[in-house]
Order: C-alpha cells, then structure tokens, then sequence
C-alpha cells in the first residue's frame, strides 16, 4: 500500500471526509443537472459517500468508487438503506487495468479528487471514454491560483484545467460552495473554447 493510500485509509477510518458537502452544494448540483429519474451517475473518489447519496437521492442509479477500503466500508454502512440505487465498490480510477464500461454513464463526477490525481492527462482521458452519447462530468476542484502558496498542491493549475477541458462539446464553471466546479457535455460538435465561459481565471 502506498504512503499516501494508507494516509487516507487511516483518515477514512477515523470518519473524517474531505471539506463536507452541504445543502446548498447540492441545491446547486441539482440546479445544474436537472437530473432524469432512472438515469445512470458514477461518482469517482466517494469518500464516505455524502455526494453519491445525494445523487442517489435525486433519482440517479449510482455506482460509487474509491481507492480505500474504508471509505467503501463507511459509504455502505451509513447509506445501506439507498441500495440498490447505491452501489458501492473498491477501484482505484488511475489503475488502467481497473475496468469500467464506456459510454454507459449519463454522469460522470469527480468531488475533489482529481487535483490529487498523479497522472491528470490520463485521468481526463480515461473520463471521456466513460459518458453516453449527451452525458456529462461535473469536476468540483480547488483552482491553485485561488489558494494560499503552502495549499496550492490541492488545487488544478491553469495548465491542468486546459487538459482537463479538451475533448467536451460545450460546458460552464459554476460556484458550487466547495472550490469550482465545471459541468461538461460529451464531445460531438469540437472542442471548448473561451467563449463557453470555462476560463478559469478570476
């Protein structure tokens, strides 16, 4: 196990989570997705699962991952009651070996995660294969230019962001309460530019 896995199994263990998700974040989600009864989410590092619950709650059949054992354990326990809407699993998202069907999720999230993501560039590849035709990814991130120098490794540079935007059709950031967040649509008519409002400076 890695130094940095066990950090988190230990952290998870302790049920502490990672910046808590509140009523006014998923107000926002919801706004923002106008989510179909019955559709399919996967929700990718569920930490002790407060944001695939909420997906859950809001009608989507969710698969949940996370590379610690215990934050799957945690996640069952405290939502058993959501099954089988909710489904929970051990994978580690940047295994390339770890499978995951593509082209089968009308949503794709990432909630603070993929800022701590070694290989970002393949992070974001492996994320594009996984929407339906129309689906989406909705990334919540810290941005580094936003936080204090001692804290900017938890957060995406501009040149993570402009990797993390190619390949999507259309798109927008929005303020989630937690970092910012951006809502991308699958790619079919090129690629996003500025003029979609998903420059991240400011």
């Amino acid at each position: 196990m890695s130094a940095d896995r066990g950090r988190w199994e230990d952290h998870f263990a302790a049920g502490f989570g990672f910046h808590r998700v509140d009523a006014r974040e998923i107000r926002v989600l919801g706004e923002t997705l106008r989510p179909r009864h019955g559709a399919r989410a996967l929700d990718v590092g569920c930490g002790l699962g407060t944001y695939a619950a909420a997906l859950a709650g809001m009608g989507y059949r969710t698969p949940a991952v996370d590379w610690a054992d215990a934050a799957v354990a945690a996640t069952r326990d405290r939502y058993a009651d959501l099954e089988p809407r909710l489904e929970v699993a051990r994978l580690d998202f940047e295994d390339a070996t770890a499978r995951l069907p593509r082209a089968a999720f009308d949503l794709a999230t990432m909630r603070l995660v993929f800022a701590f993501m070694a290989d970002k560039e393949a992070a974001a590849e492996r994320v594009r294969g996984l929407p339906a035709p129309g689906g989406a990814w909705v990334v919540t991130t810290s941005l580094a230019q936003r936080l204090p120098e001692e804290r900017r490794r938890i957060g995406l540079t501009a040149a993570d962001v402009a990797g993390l935007l190619g390949g999507w059709s259309r798109g927008h950031w929005y303020d989630p309460g937690a970092g910012r967040a951006a809502r991308l649509r699958a790619a079919g008519t090129g690629h996003l530019s500025g003029r979609h409002g998903l420059r991240p400076a400011g």
